[in-house]
């Protein structure tokens, strides 16, 4: 962990069930650099959807919260209403909840977590970040007039469909995001490599100086946390 720690990135790392949040908690106890999420991620809806009832005392002990959201593709369709329904239920855990910092999966579902967004992001104060966005313009569109952050990886951005989003996202609404480590491949086998890489491709595509690239998302962050 001191490695992790000490490199050059601030972090906040996701859990996927709320059953992981305490031991991870515990691990990342003491670091300068990374803060630790209590989720329930919407692949796993299925599994963990008992241990829903603990995650609003886990609440209490973090101002992160991810992964939670909806995923809409043919190997989750199954379990589409638990999601849903879970879902509902920690936005509404949230919505008596301020100062918050949210990451969110839309996968297949933007228009759903949008709208479900829409509807309780009104009552608080707290900060979403839709992460690895993939969906239609349109509710990118209506996510950015709600002042959602979108962040980006290398991966996404080596799809033309990515590179597409990426232009539409309002740049003082754009983070990165390495997915670790679901992202590593031959090339990419760090943190600090994704996330170069990402500057790269977006500096190339929006024709920016990377240092102006990494002074942007820096800012950007920076206005996350306030």
């Amino acid at each position: 962990m001191a490695k992790e720690d000490s490199s050059p990135i601030k972090t906040i790392t996701v859990t996927n069930a709320p059953g992981f949040f305490e031991p991870n908690n515990q691990l990342f106890a003491g670091c300068k650099n990374i803060r630790v999420g209590v989720g329930l991620h919407p692949e796993l809806a299925g599994q963990f959807e008992q241990q829903l009832v603990d995650f609003p005392k886990h609440l209490n002990h973090t101002k992160y919260v991810g992964e939670i959201g909806l995923d809409g593709s043919a190997r989750f369709k199954n379990t589409y209403d638990i999601q849903y329904d879970i879902f509902r239920n920690i936005l509404s855990f949230l919505s008596t909840r301020g100062e918050k910092i949210v990451t969110v999966h839309s996968r297949n579902a933007a228009r759903d977590v949008i709208a479900l967004l829409h509807e309780y992001r009104s009552v608080t104060n707290n900060k979403i970040i839709l992460h690895w966005y993939t969906g239609d313009k349109s509710s990118l569109v209506r996510a950015a007039d709600m002042g959602i952050y979108f962040s980006v990886n290398h991966k996404m951005l080596q799809s033309n469909n990515g590179l597409e989003i990426l232009k539409t996202i309002p740049r003082k609404l754009l983070l990165t995001e390495t997915d670790a480590p679901f992202t590593f491949d031959a090339n990419i086998k760090s943190r600090l490599v994704s996330l170069q890489y990402t500057h790269k491709l977006i500096s190339k595509t929006l024709k920016l100086d990377e240092n102006e690239v990494c002074g942007m998302v820096y800012d950007n962050f920076k206005s996350l946390l306030l």
